[in-house]
C-alpha cells in the first residue's frame, strides 16, 4: 500500500462531461468517478510507464505518453479499461510535453524538448511541424471552439512573448 498516494500523483484531468477524472501516478493511469461509479485501473504491460493521461473529447478514450517503444510516444487508451492501447505516434526522438486535443477530437498539439510545436492528425496518423522556437518553449496552447484555429505563445526575436494563430485549413499564420 502507498501511504500517501497524493505524493505520487503527476497529473489530473477532468472528463469532458465532468463526471470522471483521470489520474496518473507512478506510471499508472486510473479513471475515477467524481461521485459514484466504477474506479478503473488502465491495464499496462510490465515495465511500461504512462505519463500525463488526459481525456479525448469523446470521453471514451484517453491520450497518454508511453515509454513502451523506448521513446515517449502518444498512445490512445480506453477510458473504461477494456480493449487494447493503440499507438498514435511513432517518430519520437526527444522528450514530449503533454498533448492538447482539439475540441472535435481530430487533432493533437504538443511541443517537445527541441522547442518544436507539432500538430498530429488523428485520422491520418501523421505529425506536422508547425513552428520552431529559438528562444523558449511554447506556452498557452489553445484551440478555437470549431477546431479550425490553434493559438499559442512564443518568444519573438526581441524576446517579448507574442501570440500566434495558426489556421489548420491552409497553414496560415497570424501574429497578434
Amino acid at each position: 500500500w502507498v501511504k500517501k498516494p497524493l505524493e505520487y500523483l503527476t497529473s489530473v484531468h477532468l472528463a469532458p462531461d465532468g463526471e470522471r477524472v483521470v489520474l496518473t501516478a507512478r506510471g499508472q493511469v486510473f479513471v475515477a468517478p467524481v461521485k459514484q461509479g466504477r474506479f478503473v485501473a488502465i491495464p499496462r504491460k510490465s515495465g511500461v510507464r504512462y505519463r500525463s493521461a488526459g481525456f479525448l473529447p469523446d470521453g471514451k478514450s484517453l491520450v497518454a505518453l508511453s515509454d513502451e517503444t523506448g521513446e515517449l510516444e502518444f498512445w490512445m487508451l480506453p477510458a473504461n479499461g477494456t480493449g487494447q492501447p493503440k499507438p498514435l505516434t511513432q517518430e519520437g526522438q526527444v522528450y514530449r510535453y503533454p498533448a492538447l486535443p482539439s475540441p472535435d477530437g481530430k487533432w493533437l498539439v504538443w511541443y517537445d524538448k527541441n522547442q518544436q510545436l507539432w500538430l498530429f492528425n488523428m485520422a491520418q496518423k501523421q505529425s506536422k511541424l508547425v513552428a520552431t522556437s529559438l528562444r523558449n518553449n511554447f506556452t498557452d496552447l489553445a484551440w478555437s471552439p470549431d477546431s479550425q484555429w490553434l493559438a499559442y505563445v512564443q518568444a519573438a526575436t526581441n524576446t517579448y512573448r507574442q501570440i500566434y494563430l495558426y489556421r489548420l485549413a491552409d497553414g496560415r499564420l497570424a501574429t497578434l
